[in-house]
């Protein structure tokens, strides 16, 4: 049987361009499921994600955002990763959950909530980026968007230890799954009965974003997960809370951010040996 599962799962990976192989080593096969929780490196899980949301280890990005906010950080020498709670409502991690059918995660609490939002989010904390070789055209979009019009594009040079430095994947159609996800899940129930779990997957649901509504961003985002006791910690509380990341330094959280260059109409309140690029 865990032959034949094998077999299954590594023509589905082939037909999706993905060579690696994998043998029983790699999986855990019970009555009604198949994964890899409990197996070194979750290989199965990462071959997916390194396919699918290739992590970055080091890429100069734009952050764009508003005058008040660019002085704080430039002043204070620190970055804030914010809570993901302060997306509800704009198709984070429910896009991916809704679209690859993760009933568990969709459920509603005792209090009517979906699970994903008092159970992922809390703990989820991101920044939003873009790739620093975006055009022109193509910024003035994120210039309205996020900086008022009239703000602050920041840019750094991002260098990630963690491996949650990743684009954001944006969902073609709405309620069309990830090709190759879809299809290890399907070809398992119909020829084997039995159900696929991606490891990692909490992760996974925050790079995924609908194409009509934020396609256009182009964005890259880092990723950072809080656990009680367990490196930086959130400062203040629910939605409102966020976890600040030193510059110029590896923080624990895995992420160095750079400041090198300011630019936007009116010059910020900044060091004079800071770049500035007058905006055009």
């Amino acid at each position: 049987m865990t032959t034949s599962i094998i077999g299954t799962i590594n023509a589905v990976l082939q037909k999706h361009g993905i060579k690696d192989v994998i043998t029983d080593e790699h999986i855990t096969v019970t009555d009604s499921l198949v994964c890899d929780f409990a197996k070194p490196e979750s290989y199965l899980s990462e071959l997916l994600i390194e396919k699918l949301w290739p992590r970055i280890h080091r890429r100069k990005v734009f952050h764009f955002t508003t005058q008040e906010a660019a002085e704080s950080i430039i002043a204070s020498r620190a970055f804030r990763l914010g809570n993901l709670a302060k997306r509800y409502g704009e198709g984070e991690l429910s896009t991916f959950s809704a679209s690859h059918k993760l009933e568990g995660y969709m459920q509603r609490d005792d209090k009517g909530q979906p699970v994903y939002r008092t159970l992922l989010m809390p703990n989820t904390f991101y920044a939003s980026f873009t790739d620093a070789s975006l055009s022109g055209g193509d910024q003035e979009p994120l210039w309205r968007r996020f900086s008022g019009g009239d703000g602050v594009r920041l840019t750094f040079d991002l260098e990630a230890s963690n491996p949650n430095f990743r684009d954001i994947r944006y969902q073609a159609k709405p309620g069309v799954p990830i090709p190759v996800l879809a299809e290890l899940s399907s070809e398992l129930m119909r020829l084997h009965k039995k159900h696929f779990i991606l490891s990692g997957i909490s992760r996974l649901c925050a790079f995924y974003l609908p194409q009509a509504d934020f396609g256009a961003e182009k964005e890259c985002r880092i990723l950072y997960k809080t656990w009680e006791g367990v490196g930086p910690q959130p400062i203040g509380n629910d939605s409102s809370a966020y976890v600040e990341l030193p510059l110029g330094t590896m923080s624990e959280a895995g992420y160095k951010l750079e400041l090198v260059e300011v630019s936007s109409r009116d010059k910020p309140a900044m060091p004079d040996d800071l770049k500035f690029s007058p905006r055009k």
